[in-house]
Formats: C-alpha cells, structure tokens, sequence
C-alpha cells in the first residue's frame, strides 16, 4: 500500500462493528477469523477497548460515533423512561426517535459530510433520519420503518439490483436468519462500494450478539458466527481491492461490549409492584419504576414534590439493596463519574438511580409474577454491565495506508475511536471526551512517528 495523506481527497474510511465480539475472542484459538487477523498483523491492535455504560447497543454506537460519553451524546441506553409521557421510551431498533432529536453532539458522518465527503452507513443505531448519511439504512426490526426511513430511493434501487432488502425486518428479528441479515448487510455495501463509492461507509454486524443471548459465550454457536462476520469482512474487503479502492482506504474493525453467561433474572419492577408503587396497568401513573439495559437498570422516581421524591429514592435504593443481587447503585452525584448527566442535564431521560447487577444476573421488564429473583435467565448471555468488567471489554483494530503495521497497544477507550478517525477526515470533533491515538499513524515527511496531524492542526 502507498501513503494516503490526511485530507488528501482519495483517503477513505470503512467502520465495520461487530456487536457483542469480546476482546477476549481475538486470541481465542477456537476462533477462525482469517482476515480479521491478517488486518490485525498488517494494522494496529488494542489489548483490550473499554465501552460506556451502559454497555447497551445504542448507547455505545452513538459513542462510537461522536467519542462522546451518553452525558453528552443523549442516548442514555437502550431503554429509557420518558418523564414527559411517562412512558418507557425506546431508542433500541431507532423505533421512537430519530438521530437528529436524539443525538446532541456532532457525529463522524456529520463532520464527514461538513468536509465534503460522501457517506453511507448499514445498519448502524441511532441513524434514522440522519441528515448527513447519504446513502443510509439504520438499524430497525420492523420492515415498515425499513421502507419508510432508509434514504429515499435506495431501497426500490437495492431490489432492482437483485438484493432481497424486504426480508431485512424479519431477517433482523429471527435470529436463526440472522446469518442471512449480516449476508444482506455485506451484499448493500459491496453494491454501495461498486455504485455509491463512499468516503466513509459505516457498518454493523449483529450476528455474534444475537448468539450470544441465545446460546452463551464461547459456544459453538458463537465460534460460527465469528466465522460468518468474518467471511463478510473479507467479501467487503475484496470489493474495495476489485474497484481499486483498499489502497486508499483504512479500516477500522471495533465492537459495543463482550459478554457473559447469565443464569438468574432480577426484577426490579416486581419488587416496586409489591410495595405499592408500579402499577402494571398504568405505568404512566406509577410512582416508581425501572427499565433494563441488561445488567443494568435505571430506576425513576416519578414525583414532583422534592421532599417526597427525595424519601421515595432513598427507600427505592434500600429496596434494591436488599435484594441480594444488585451489586452496586449509583446515586445521582456519581452520574458524571460514569458518564451520565449531572443534575439540570437530560432531565427529560436522566434516572435517579442506576443499577448494576451482579454479572450472572439479567435485568428483566417484566411486573407480573412474586418472584424479585429467580434461578433462570431468558438469555444465555448477557451484557449492559459496566465497561470495567473485563468481560465487557470490546476489540479495535485498525489497518491502512497510514496505519503502522503489527503493533499492538494497551487498553484504549471506545470514545478514543471517533477522534482518531476524524484525524483521517482532517476535523476534530469538539465535544468528544476521547483523544485521537496518534501513535498509530506511519511516518510521514514533516511528520515523525508519533501522530499524523491534519493540515491546520498543531500536534
């Protein structure tokens, strides 16, 4: 590969997201990703990558995006409670809101795009109206949003070119076709590649995430669809060498979270119900109540009068710790610590409480039953825990032209990821909270080993 300049008008990027892939996957023997690892010895790989919390899809794919922590970005989790409607509101499958109401600082694809680049994304969470995305298919399980909000035109454009985009929502919900949902994923962006040519092409994997839920960590299961992501890898891979395009392009391959195996649910919304203040017929007029983001919860206290919304969270927070299998809670001081907002900040989302269990243990919805806790989890595994449990660690490697080869670095932090591309795009993005890793880049002339900056930047 020859040198391709920061800024220069023919670098590109391709993201590629693997959802749920632990770092301790890479070096797992049992684990067959050929050209995942021929980028990890032609490229620069992290020991380790540590996510946000909670460490739920959407939350981290925003971060991804803007290296910002879910205090800036707005997308607090998965699910959230609504204080305005008193409803759960959910950014999971981008069904309630979209990007341009929900994300609240600037996105790589929205600096791509002030940069003149052209951009497309796959599947990619909180994407749904994005104005930046030129070619844009978010991440939904409803075909009826498929059809209404992917980027007008491309999905009839996709059909005629043989690709079956209608089976996308089914594809996505089944998770026994979901092989053939990552196959479609892969088959959009090699047509994008061949027909769009993008700068920045986004995109994200949702098989080994899938499987994991349903059949545990290091299953055989799990090993397949390592298996499968990477074959796609390698198939987008050969698309960008066929259009003469892999010479100018750095790839970066990252996931959300890793894993573990979960064996005992925990409902919080149960305990509220036995003392008298969720009412599962009217949650809207609840007192208390809690959403699940995995291992994790948030709890919200819907009283206005201060003195008594203060009483009814200390006794909600007693309540949990009794509980026997929450491990820790985190009162609204220790928000900004973890990310969160600080008081006067997302009021609208921002819980009074947050929760983490202990890491056998899943979170649950559900307010019927007399059990708080049970011995029986309806996922295999699990994640949403926080980002300093190692088994949440997640991947990053990164191969290019810039890129220097066969090194590997020490733990990093998925807000670190956004900055870095960005110095590929010759931008800087104001309100990440990461720093770009510019020991990765090669030397180039005027630029000694250490960190390509681009044009108008001080190093």
């Amino acid at each position: 590969m020859t040198n391709t300049l920061v800024g220069n008008k023919e670098s590109r990027v391709l993201l590629i997201s693997i959802d749920g892939m632990a770092h301790y996957y890479l070096n797992d023997p049992h684990v067959r990703m050929p050209h995942l690892r021929k980028l990890m010895r032609q490229g620069v790989t992290a020991d380790k990558m540590e996510s946000v919390f909670p460490t739920a899809t959407w939350a981290i794919h925003t971060s991804l995006a803007t290296g910002a922590y879910p205090r800036k970005t707005g997308v607090l989790g998965n699910w959230v409670v609504d204080r305005h409607t008193g409803q759960v509101g959910e950014h999971f499958g981008d069904r309630m809101w979209g990007k341009e109401e929900s994300v609240n600082c600037e996105t790589l694809y929205d600096a791509a795009k002030r940069s003149g680049w052209t951009t497309a994304s796959i599947c990619w969470p909180v994407t749904r109206g994005a104005a930046a995305i030129d070619s844009n298919i978010p991440e939904f399980y409803e075909q009826e949003l498929f059809d209404a909000y992917c980027t007008p035109g491309l999905m009839e454009e996709l059909k005629e070119a043989g690709l079956p985009v209608e089976c996308y929502g089914k594809w996505s919900t089944d998770h026994a076709r979901g092989p053939m949902q990552d196959w479609l994923t892969a088959e959009i962006a090699k047509y994008l590649i061949r027909t769009k040519s993008p700068r920045l092409l986004m995109m994200h994997f949702l098989l080994p995430d899938s499987l994991q839920h349903d059949y545990g960590t290091r299953s055989k299961e799990v090993y397949w669809s390592l298996e499968h992501t990477d074959e796609r890898i390698g198939e987008v891979i050969a698309e960008l060498e066929r259009q003469q395009l892999l010479d100018a392009t750095t790839i970066f391959v990252v996931s959300d979270h890793g894993f573990v195996d979960t064996i005992r649910s925990f409902y919080p919304n149960v305990l509220f119900r036995q003392r008298g203040w969720f009412d599962p017929d009217r949650p809207d007029e609840s007192r208390v109540m809690a959403v699940s983001n995995g291992g994790s919860g948030y709890v919200y206290v819907m009283e206005d009068d201060p003195e008594r919304n203060e009483r009814l969270r200390e006794e909600a927070r007693a309540a949990l710790a009794g509980t026997g299998v929450v491990h820790k809670i985190f009162e609204p001081s220790e928000f900004p610590s973890i990310g969160l907002p600080a008081g006067g900040e997302l009021d609208r989302f921002r819980p009074d409480l947050a929760f983490v269990v202990e890491p056998d243990c899943f979170v649950h919805f559900e307010s019927n039953g007399e059990h708080v806790a049970r011995q029986r989890a309806k996922f295999y595994g699990m994640h949403g825990y926080l980002p300093t449990l190692d088994e949440m660690k997640a991947i990053f490697v990164a191969s290019g032209p810039t890129v220097r080869s066969g090194l590997t670095i020490p733990e990093m932090r998925i807000v670190d990821v956004a900055p870095t591309i960005a110095r590929l795009i010759g931008v800087e993005l104001p309100a990440a909270d990461g720093r770009a890793l510019d020991t990765i880049w090669k030397e180039q002339e005027g630029n000694p080993a250490g960190g390509i900056v681009p044009p108008g930047q001080k190093k």
